[in-house]
């Protein structure tokens, strides 16, 4: 059988579930213009009582007008994959310094433990940690299978302030959204809506776990897509920033918000295939290097081995 005729017949998932599997496809690298981005109209309006929000008063060294941040997702494998990331992290933070780490989920695997909090996160970030630089995370679908990730919301370290939340440092706001199976939608949505009407930061970027558009294993969620993108459409969210695929992926600008998938923290890689939303792809351990400013946003993903993955630079429309 000719093989380049059989693979047609396979859908996106079987094929890089096939590659997954034993084919392997490497650490491919597409590149693309960077696309820049719109903010949305705001409306003053109150966070619902039920809601959780993080209020926090910013260090006094931090600048209102510029936050340099760290990002990572599916991190917490406790191994020399994630080391070797988390050293390059700690690197970055030497060379400048950043004001915060973004965790994406999966911050401990293979069940969320938090007797495993040492080898996942503490060792790892050593470095970040005594620098004094502060972490935020989500829950991902490994966290939630101890107590439900309760253990894990309440780990100061990881700085959340409920299974949702919002963070507001310097020209960025951070929605932390909690996008598991038994995530409580009623109340979560309604938050985010008003929160995202309310917030007058330059940059509004919503973090989660899981994918909303993705050339991974896992694709496209069609039900994501439904309840969150017409909000970030809306409220001109320029990023979102999730794990769970185990590759990196910058999509081109969608409705004016760029994808930016960042499973590669430490878990097990898996391929990719690039489609046509995507700017970037790559199966490779690495971080993701963010600085904002009042009018762009660049973004500097490198490698474990401290290369570069991509830059782009997003630009804020009036």
């Amino acid at each position: 059988m000719d093989r380049d005729r059989a693979l047609p017949s396979l859908s996106r998932r079987q094929l890089l579930a096939l590659l997954a599997g034993g084919l392997g496809l490497g650490a491919s690298l597409l590149a693309a213009k960077a696309s820049t981005q719109a903010s949305g109209a705001i409306t003053n309006q109150a966070p619902l009582p039920s809601a959780t929000s993080l209020v926090a008063q910013a260090p006094a060294s931090q600048s209102p007008t510029k936050l340099r941040w760290l990002a990572t997702a599916d991190s917490g494998s406790g191994d020399s994959k994630q080391q070797a990331v988390a050293d390059q992290m700690a690197a970055v933070q030497r060379r400048q310094p950043v004001d915060l780490v973004i965790m994406a989920g999966d911050n401990i695997y293979n069940d969320g433990d938090l007797s495993k909090v040492d080898g996942a996160f503490t060792r790892p970030y050593s470095a970040l940690l005594k620098a004094g630089v502060p972490f935020h995370a989500v829950l991902g679908n490994h966290d939630i299978r101890t107590a439900n990730g309760d253990p894990q919301v309440a780990y100061r370290p990881f700085g959340m302030a409920g299974r949702w939340y919002s963070l507001r440092r310097g020209p960025v706001e951070f929605f932390m959204l909690d996008t598991n199976v038994n995530a409580n939608w009623s109340r979560q949505l309604p938050w985010l809506r008003t929160s995202l009407a309310a917030s007058k930061a330059p940059w509004k970027v919503v973090v989660g776990h899981h994918p909303i558009y993705s050339a991974g294993l896992y694709g496209n969620d069609p039900e994501a897509q439904g309840r969150l993108s017409p909000l970030f459409k809306k409220y001109g969210v320029q990023l979102y920033i999730n794990g769970h695929e185990h590759d990196y992926e910058r999509t081109k600008a969608i409705d004016g918000t760029t994808y930016l998938t960042l499973g590669i923290g430490g878990a097990h890689l898996r391929p990719i295939l690039a489609n046509g939303n995507t700017a970037v792809c790559a199966s490779v351990h690495g971080f993701v290097e963010l600085e904002a400013s009042p009018t762009s946003l660049s973004i500097n993903a490198w490698d474990s081995h401290g290369k570069p993955l991509d830059q782009a630079t997003l630009a804020l429309k009036s």
